[in-house]
């Protein structure tokens, strides 16, 4: 099976716990600055910009999100129906950059401001190209020499090749 069929099937057939994750959206700069995070789930009552497709550049509060389409749908994005009345517009996830967050929930906050920043790995100092020599020391043992390779006692190609021989 390719693997663009395995990961759309590992998305698609995804369980609610997984999906929750998969609905999340980046950061704008200021709010990447002050919680050191690219992304974050959305939430209903967070704010966002969409910042692709049809409805490029609008912002609205989000009212509703559907798990099933990995989408959200947000105040403002409606089209009319043919027998009148409004229905809410579905926007991916990923189209979409959180401008502000919904600070009622407590523990959402804790998290974002707890969250240590990411440490950098220390970068390795680049080694001198020609390291000193160290003075040579007299050495009093000599190098081991290798060792002589036995044959295998019950090797049974090579006594059938002799046998042959002979």
């Amino acid at each position: 099976m390719k693997p663009t069929k395995m990961r759309n099937r590992q998305i698609y057939r995804a369980i609610n716990s997984v999906r929750n994750k998969q609905i999340g959206a980046t950061l704008s700069k200021q709010l990447r600055q002050k919680y050191h995070r690219r992304s974050i789930r959305i939430v209903n009552g967070d704010t966002v910009k969409i910042i692709r497709g049809e409805y490029k550049g609008i912002d609205g509060k989000v009212t509703k999100i559907s798990l099933e389409k990995n989408s959200v749908a947000v105040e403002g994005v409606q089209r009319e129906k043919l027998k009148g009345g409004k229905i809410d517009l579905y926007i991916h996830s990923s189209n979409t950059v959180i401008t502000s967050l919904n600070t009622e929930d407590n523990w959402r906050i804790k998290k974002l401001e707890h969250k240590p920043k990411p440490a950098s790995k220390p970068k390795p100092e680049a080694k001198p190209t020609s390291k000193p020599k160290p003075e040579a020391k007299p050495t009093s043992k000599p190098k081991p020499e290798a060792k002589p390779t036995s044959k295998p006692k019950n090797n049974l190609k090579a006594n059938k090749k002799k046998e042959n021989k002979k």
